[in-house]
């Protein structure tokens, strides 16, 4: 099974995408800043699939920690538009 992370992954785009990774068979990661705020990825488990979901802890400004993230992952979405500047 191929796998994604997603980077930022909890906001109502960013659930479609999982959704969709997930309905095509990937094994897919996502970030979160604070792993006890459940509140803020809940509702991916509810997703079809979510067997094959799993949220981990990232700190993004942590190379080391970004570079661990990625490793074993096929694909890669980056998905924290408030990080961008216009």
């Amino acid at each position: 099974m191929k796998k994604a992370g997603v980077i930022g992954g909890s906001g109502f785009i960013e659930s479609d995408v999982i959704a969709l990774l997930l309905q095509i068979h990937y094994d897919v990661k996502v970030s979160t800043s604070d792993i006890s705020q459940n509140k803020n990825y809940q509702h991916l488990m509810e997703l079809e699939g979510s067997e094959n979901l799993h949220v981990c802890e990232l700190d993004i400004s942590s190379k080391s920690d970004l570079n661990s993230f990625i490793k074993d992952c096929d694909l890669i979405i980056y998905m924290r538009p408030s990080d961008l500047t216009i």
